[in-house]
């Protein structure tokens, strides 16, 4: 993750506030991780599902700094527990996922694709990604969105949203 020198949060309206590490988006860097499924689509947006390793050190390292800078907002904005909607999914089996969504103008999607193997992978586009492909991503935090209402009893209200902004397919 960005080492964060200025945090800059804009209410950008009533419910969406913008994050910027000094003038940029913060940025979230994950090496070789795990796309099991492919390119999904749910609530009308494509969504990747990485499945990160409890093994990996550096995915540990990845995923403690995130909860930091998640622990660092929920004070910020006085946000319970049962509140806030965290960007890190652990599952049952205790599989970790991160679940970013892919950016879309004009009803085309904003992403930089490139394959370890350019030559025999030079026409594909992110609609082709196969399942159980090892990738390196590079994910953003841009907004954080917040529906709570005051004296009212709130689930998962409050959370940040996760983009892609990069992959590179091995």
């Amino acid at each position: 993750m960005d080492i964060i020198k200025t945090l800059k949060i804009e209410q950008k309206n009533k419910n969406y506030y913008g994050f910027k590490n000094g003038r940029f988006n913060i940025k979230i860097k994950i090496p070789y991780v795990l796309c099991p499924f492919g390119i999904d689509k749910e609530y009308n947006h494509h969504v990747l599902k990485l499945e990160l390793q409890k093994s990996n050190n550096e995915h540990q390292k990845i995923l403690e700094q995130i909860k930091n800078f998640e622990d660092k907002i929920k004070n910020h904005f006085n946000v319970k527990e049962n509140e806030w909607k965290s960007i890190i999914h652990e599952r049952d089996n205790g599989n970790i996922f991160l679940e970013p969504k892919i950016k879309y103008l004009r009803n085309k999607l904003i992403i930089d694709l490139s394959y370890e193997d350019s030559q025999n992978n030079y026409l594909k586009t992110i609609y082709e990604l196969e399942k159980n492909k090892n990738m390196d991503v590079v994910l953003e935090i841009p907004t954080l969105w917040d529906f709570r209402i005051e004296d009212e009893e709130n689930t998962n209200k409050i959370g940040f949203l996760l983009n892609v902004n990069k992959i590179h397919v091995y």
